[in-house]
């Protein structure tokens, strides 16, 4: 039997919304998985539609960046091919959801601003061998406990940086617009030299992964998820990666963690304080064993 993931958990919970833009998905029979999470419109205006007719059915998607995880996901569930690195595989996934895009584009992607692109974030996994490989863009999540041993995958230092920034921002006098406006600032920049590197329209992003190889030894498990569910660790700071992974292994404990990180958000006061310009934010990770 070939080596892979076993499905135990998961949960993707919108902030606001009906579907929010988190996705989640995986494929037991590729030994492959990933979360998706979709980056806030900040836009001035959308670039894709907001209702399609897809195979599955009429489709709504509540933004851009809904529309952009969900054909992100779908595409990584066309595995990739044998002896495919995992950066050649992002830049065929990169290259067919943008072709996707400009297909279904309501106005042409290339004469638009970057700050009306869709993108997003995402963590892909696979089986590979004695190990667990990784690729990612952006800022979700993952934690891999193997060996006895617990480990973040991931680009922590980026996830504190940017709490950082928000807590200088929302303490300007402009607040939230802010912030807002800073991050129109930030999207315009995305995928060019001396900016960060995300999923979107651009293949060369995936050059520009980050690309991470863990062997495994014994009962090992792993924790995908967006930023959202990761609050849980920073900025709220009521676990580490060790103890969540010990929450998470635990019955139905995505659910109770979901709650857990829903009670850290009633307040918008704390905002400033805790450095959110979001005061929820869309929810989702998905716990596999590795075979």
């Amino acid at each position: 039997m070939q080596s892979g993931f076993s499905f135990i958990d998961a949960v993707n919970f919108p902030a606001t919304g009906r579907t929010g833009d988190d996705r989640y998905g995986f494929d037991e029979s590729a030994g492959t998985a990933w979360v998706v999470d979709g980056a806030t419109d900040v836009g001035t205006r959308r670039v894709l539609p907001a209702e399609a007719e897809e195979a599955q059915g009429f489709v709504q998607y509540e933004s851009d960046a809904a529309w952009y995880a969900e054909a992100l996901s779908e595409r990584f569930m066309r595995a990739s091919e044998a002896g495919e690195s995992a950066k050649a595989y992002l830049e065929r996934v990169i290259s067919d959801v943008a072709a996707r895009a400009e297909a279904a584009a309501l106005t042409p992607l290339s004469e638009e601003p970057r700050h009306n692109l869709p993108s997003a974030g995402g963590i892909w996994a696979r089986r590979d061998g004695d190990a667990v490989e990784f690729a990612m863009l952006g800022d979700c999540i993952g934690i891999l406990r193997t060996g006895g041993q617990t480990r973040v995958i991931g680009n922590l230092d980026a996830v504190k940086a940017e709490h950082a920034t928000n807590r200088e921002q929302l303490a300007r006098p402009e607040g939230k617009a802010g912030g807002y406006a800073s991050a129109r600032d930030d999207r315009n920049r995305i995928n060019t030299e001396g900016a960060h590197w995300v999923f979107s329209i651009h293949p060369e992003a995936a050059a520009r992964a980050t690309v991470e190889r863990v062997r495994i030894s014994g009962e090992s498990h792993l924790l995908l998820m967006s930023d959202g569910f990761f609050r849980l660790v920073e900025p709220y700071r009521r676990y580490d990666a060790t103890r969540l992974m010990d929450a998470a292994l635990e019955e139905d404990a995505l659910l109770d963690l979901v709650g857990e990180l829903r009670a850290q958000e009633i307040n918008p006061e704390d905002d400033v304080r805790i450095g959110r310009l979001k005061t929820s934010d869309d929810a989702c990770a998905l716990l596999l064993r590795v075979d």
